[in-house]
């Protein structure tokens, strides 16, 4: 099946998941492949449900571009979303290569973009730059304007689900062993992997991954949006969980089986 309906989201419409290489994914979504911001904001509305991103990130809409010895700049909707060059880049990561344009016109452009964009607030930039051209990290006490960047309204809701995001770009040497504007996709990790953002693969071409995208639909019935206390409660709920799943496995293997629920329980009723 190269679409799949996971659920519906309130405010945002059907989140829908295409399997397959990067080039059946935009051409599965005709190219609204699901913004960093809609990712961030359908795990936080599914949180304890259908899970969204829990155990399986996605490839986004962003996308990286890197030219030599320069600092790498994100585009919320990247330049691979083109059909033409997504085709190219499937064809070249199929190579174990990573897909470069001939010169670096691409990277000026975009560039120009971003200087312009530093006038507004960074919620707002489409196209920025970041400060760092190996893996940064980024939280609410470093790099949180490019967090904002990434994530919009939907910053602080996901820091306080998930924490700090390191971002990966791809090797500085790669990226100066190469002429071009070089061209790669943000995969937004799980968040059972701290959903990390890595912009330095080079697996555009593989047939079983995946991009979520939105379909925008009326749903049938009602659903909920959670506001931000009840998202808080249900980050520490679904944190309590995997801790307890973590010992119980611990447990397990030291063979002390039983009900650890029910132990707890009654030592607190003792």
């Amino acid at each position: 099946m190269a679409n799949e309906l996971i659920t519906h989201v309130k405010e945002l419409g059907e989140v829908v998941q295409s399997n397959g290489n990067w080039l059946t994914n935009v051409q599965d979504s005709k190219g609204r492949i699901i913004t960093p911001r809609n990712e961030a904001y359908a795990r936080l509305q599914t949180i304890g449900e259908k899970d969204i991103g829990k155990s399986y990130g996605t490839r986004t809409s962003a996308g990286f571009e890197h030219a030599k010895e320069q600092f790498p700049l994100v585009r919320l909707r990247s330049q691979l979303l083109n059909k033409s060059l997504a085709e190219k880049a499937v064809a070249a990561n199929n190579n174990g290569n990573y897909f470069s344009t001939q010169t670096t016109k691409e990277y000026e452009q975009s560039l120009e973009e971003a200087e312009e964009e530093m006038k507004k607030e960074p919620k707002d930039w489409n196209v920025f730059t970041l400060p760092s051209r190996s893996k940064m990290t980024m939280s609410n006490t470093e790099n949180w304007n490019v967090y904002e960047a990434f994530l919009n309204d939907q910053a602080k809701p996901y820091f306080e689900l998930n924490g700090p995001i390191t971002i990966y770009p791809v090797d500085e040497k790669t990226v100066d062993a190469q002429d071009g504007t070089l061209l790669t996709q943000l995969w937004f990790g799980s968040l059972d992997c701290g959903s990390g953002f890595n912009g330095g693969s080079r697996s555009l071409h593989y047939d079983d991954d995946r991009a979520r995208w939105v379909r925008k639909k009326s749903a049938t019935g009602t659903q909920k949006i959670f506001s931000p206390e009840e998202i808080k409660v249900k980050a520490v709920e679904t944190r309590v969980k995997v801790y307890l799943d973590d010992v119980k496995r611990v447990l397990n293997a030291e063979g002390i089986i039983g009900n650890l629920e029910q132990r707890i329980f009654d030592s607190l009723n003792q």
